[in-house]
């Protein structure tokens, strides 16, 4: 199995770590000691969302079904734990939030049936991906249910301001899986970082900037709060993105729960691909794109490997969860122990 395992070691100098070693935080980031809170909202919300179905099902019934499908396989809830957080730091009360936390599931999971018929995935969230359960026309109308389902569930609490928000991010998600598919398999290796972290800005950083704002500004916010809230969920997102890539490139399908190697399957860039093409000779760099190509992907991995480019992706991911937790430093939530946390589940996180 390919991956890498946590380290006592520090990793945040100028010298690369050791061939196969995970980039550990400083000791400062490295105890997450009150998850349990994170857990229990995430339990809280995925309760709430599969209790809406059981409630408000329509018909016909394999619609609802559909649409539920990935909602009851679970998932880490991070968008909607940003909504919460982002509203309970500022003095925000829980059950005025959960609705939009609702409605924040609703839309993320609309967005990966969609990408996974886009990508033509199999497995999602360790089941199989809506599409391939119940086929392809059915599995666009589930997607486009539950973006009307969320609209429904918060258009009568929600502000003009916060509708257009909402809105605001369905474009920016758009434009970036479009921009994301636009990109000829023949083109990837000269998608440049700069390229991909705006590709990242809008298909995941915006959706997690979104809604960390919204939370905020639902609790009452002060203007100086919203602005560190907003970029807290951001850079979460930068960070989240990051560390996905490397999941993609380092573990198996069993362990992450979707297809493995997606990316690279899919001629999706990639941060990690993009550093180890990067970094690594002429020779190689057309010897992996020449596997890619063939579909050889055990031996694209191989030459990826030969390079530090998951140590250098670790390390990315790690250091933007830590301007993350520097975003929200000093403002004196009162939950910034919870916020730090969240920071650093998204950049450590085995799945």
């Amino acid at each position: 199995m390919r991956g890498y395992q946590m380290t006592e070691n520090r990793a945040d100098g100028n010298e690369a770590p050791e061939k196969g070693q995970m980039l550990a935080p400083s000791r400062s980031y490295s105890r997450l000691e009150s998850l349990e809170r994170l857990h229990e909202l995430a339990n809280l919300v995925s309760h709430e969302v599969l209790n809406f179905f059981e409630n408000e099902r329509g018909e016909p019934s394999v619609l609802y079904d559909t649409a539920a499908h990935l909602l009851r396989a679970g998932g880490k809830r991070i968008r909607s734990l940003l909504l919460i957080l982002s509203h309970e730091a500022v003095g925000g009360k829980l059950d005025e939030i959960i609705p939009y936390a609702v409605a924040t599931e609703f839309i993320q999971t609309a967005s990966l049936i969609h990408d996974d018929l886009v990508d033509e995935g199999e497995r999602r969230r360790g089941v199989e991906s809506t599409h391939t359960k119940f086929g392809a026309k059915m599995a666009v109308v589930a997607g486009d249910l539950l973006i009307a389902l969320a609209v429904k569930l918060v258009g009568k609490k929600a502000s003009p301001e916060q509708l257009t928000m909402i809105a605001s991010t369905g474009v920016k998600m758009c434009e970036g899986e479009a921009t994301d598919m636009l990109i000829p398999s023949e083109h990837i290796s000269i998608v440049s970082e700069k390229d991909y972290l705006a590709i990242v800005q809008n298909k995941t950083a915006s959706f997690m900037r979104i809604v960390a704002r919204m939370g905020a500004t639902i609790g009452g916010a002060t203007p100086e709060a919203e602005r560190a809230l907003t970029k807290f969920g951001e850079l979460v997102g930068m960070a989240f993105q990051i560390k996905d890539d490397v999941l993609d490139m380092t573990v198996e399908r069993g362990e992450i729960g979707k297809s493995s190697f997606a990316d690279l399957k899919g001629n999706k860039p990639n941060y990690v691909l993009i550093k180890a093409l990067e970094s690594t000779s002429l020779k190689r760099r057309s010897e992996c794109m020449r596997a890619l190509q063939e579909g050889d992907y055990s031996r694209a991995l191989d030459l990826i490997d030969e390079t530090y480019a998951v140590e250098v992706a670790e390390k990315t991911a790690l250091e933007y969860s830590k301007r993350a937790i520097r975003a929200v430093e000093g403002m004196h939530f009162e939950n910034e122990k919870s916020l730090k946390d969240l920071a650093c589940f998204t950049a450590l996180r085995e799945h």
